[in-house]
Formats: structure tokens, sequence, C-alpha cells
């Protein structure tokens, strides 16, 4: 199929898919789809049920998209440890007028976990993967009326383990690091856990942990976890400067958060603000009440729980604490 690179303007590459062997993007026709839910492929699901055109094409055409398409550039980078606030801040920023939020979009995340999986540091595929980065925040941002002002990209809490070619790409975008404390965000994810850590391609926790694939393959669901944000703290603790922002969500505060992007919200948008605070973040609806868990999170934590999280996350989040209040 022949495809005209101008005839893609509005479309947005929804995922990173591999079809009869080709690495590739698939593509959604969504030039007057809102972006409103909590994650963008929730929004993505939305309109495939309005029967959008889609297709694939191979990385290249990023290539040409990035002559032709206005995008907005990004404002700020959230990162995070994972059940920790991190889709709040993303909601408080989609509450802005004019304002673009991708929240852990898939061609984003899986291009990311390319740099784990088949990218040695410093070689050719890490720099064709960057620009395939590039091109793909560029179609996802591009856009799409005159009046939008920022763009705010919410990553998968694994991709911060590639914070450092992240930063090489957009060195001059502010990043915030959300996390919080490890029995709580370990309960959380044994409770209800999530596909990072449960995918048997066990290369790209292999990666973060830094132990071989069949190692990771033969833990506990809790060690696993444990582990991981262990190595999310020691790299946040290790790579914090003066262009990021530590956040505990125990002292979340939405307004020093846009402050730091540089966003000044009006009354209007401070009260819309307010009102994500009272909902539950990750629901569509946008219904179901915000329930404070910290108490119950602790009480559930099991003893294998508070032995992972004292063997492998507990002396990184200190570590982290200090990084924070030194700042």
């Amino acid at each position: 199929m022949t495809i005209n690179i101008s005839d893609l303007k509005g479309w947005l590459p929804v995922d990173a898919v591999v079809v009869d062997g080709r690495p590739g993007l698939w593509w959604m026709e969504m030039a007057d789809v809102s972006l409103d839910e909590p994650f963008l492929q929730q929004t993505v699901e939305r309109a495939r049920q309005d029967k959008r055109g889609e297709l694939f094409t191979e990385f290249d055409v990023l290539l040409q998209l990035e002559k032709i398409l206005e995008s907005v550039p990004p404002s700020g980078f959230i990162f995070h440890s994972s059940r920790c606030g991190s889709t709040l801040v993303a909601n408080a920023c989609r509450a802005i007028t004019n304002s673009v939020v991708l929240s852990e979009a898939l061609a984003i995340d899986k291009l990311i976990a390319r740099f784990f999986t088949d990218a040695a540091e410093g070689g050719v595929k890490e720099s064709l993967y960057s620009v395939f980065l590039r091109g793909v925040v560029h179609a996802l941002g591009q856009r799409r009326n005159d009046n939008e002002q920022h763009l705010f990209i919410k990553f998968a809490c694994t991709s911060f383990a590639q914070i450092e070619r992240i930063t090489r790409i957009w060195p001059h975008v502010p990043w915030i690091f959300l996390y919080r404390d490890p029995v709580e965000t370990v309960v959380s994810n044994i409770n209800d856990p999530p596909t990072w850590l449960l995918d048997d391609d066990w290369r790209v926790l292999a990666s973060i942990i830094g132990v071989s694939p069949d190692e990771v393959a033969a833990m506990s669901l809790e060690e696993r976890c444990a582990r991981s944000i262990g190595s999310f703290y020691s790299r946040a603790a290790a790579l914090a400067n003066d262009n990021s922002m530590l956040l505990n969500y125990n002292e979340l505060s939405i307004s020093s958060v846009l402050e730091f992007f540089k966003v000044s919200p009006s009354s209007q948008e401070l009260e819309a603000i307010a009102r994500t605070r009272g909902i539950y973040s990750k629901e569509v609806s946008g219904t179901r009440p915000f329930i404070a868990d910290t108490y119950a999170k602790q009480k559930l934590a099991s003893d294998l729980v508070r032995k992972v999280t004292e063997a492998w996350s507990n002396e990184a989040y200190q570590r982290l604490e200090q990084k924070r209040l030194r700042k």
C-alpha cells in the first residue's frame, strides 16, 4: 500500500508493532479526538469504537513526517516508580487549557523498551531508536489547533531506567520523578499486578534489575517488584539535577509541579485541578471518589513484602529521600 505522507496529518501512532516480520507503527485517524482519558490507550479504545481508520507503516515515515508536521514541543516529562500519584499529576496537567497530555503511550514506551533489549550503548541501533523515538513524540504531539501550548508526557515506570538516553534526546525538558514508600508500592502492584511485572519476556526487567532473564523468571512477584523499584530509586537519586524534581507521594504538590514546568494556571484551571484530586485518577468515568490508602497498604503488607523491600528497596528509598530534602 502506497501512503501519501501528507495524508497522515491528524493520524497518531498508537502502537509499535511487528507486521509480517516488519517492525513499525500502527496508526489511527484521530484528528478530532480529544485526549481526555487518564491513559492514551483508553482514548484509543474509545476512538476504535467509532471505526476510525487504521493502518501500518514502517518507522521511516517518521523522518518524512517531521518535515511537514508542526508539533508542540515537550513542556515536561513525568517519570515514576509505579502506583505513586503520577496519573494524578498527568490529569492535573490535562486540566490546563490548551495542553496535550500523552500518558503511557504504547508507541513511546515500546520503543524505549528496544533500548533494553536490542540496542547496545553507543551503537548504531541506539542512534536509530533515538531518532524513531523523537519522531514518535513529534507525531503524537502534532499541533491540531493553533492554541495548543504545552505537551506533557507521562512515561511507563520501566522507561525511567532509560532516563539518560531520553534526556540526551531532549536535554532541556524538565522532568519529575514520583515515588512513595516501597512497601506501599509493592503491595499495590501485588494486589493488582501490572503488565510490566507479568510479561514473560524478562529481558526488560532483567536489564533494570541487573540479572539474567532466567533469574527474573525464578523470582517471586514480590521480589521482582521490590528489586525493580529499588533500581528506579537508585537511578533517581544518582541522576536528579537542577533540571529535575523529586516528589514523594506523601508530600505531592500539584502547584509545585506546574510551577516547575513553568505553567501558571488560571483560577478556572485551579478549580478544575482541585476537582481531579477528589476522584480516582485512573478511572475513565471520573465518578469514583479518591480514598487515601497509605494506612491500608501498610496494614496489608505481608511478611514477604516487608522482607523483600528491606532487602532490595529501603536503602535506595532513604538515599532518594535524602537527595530530595537536599535539593
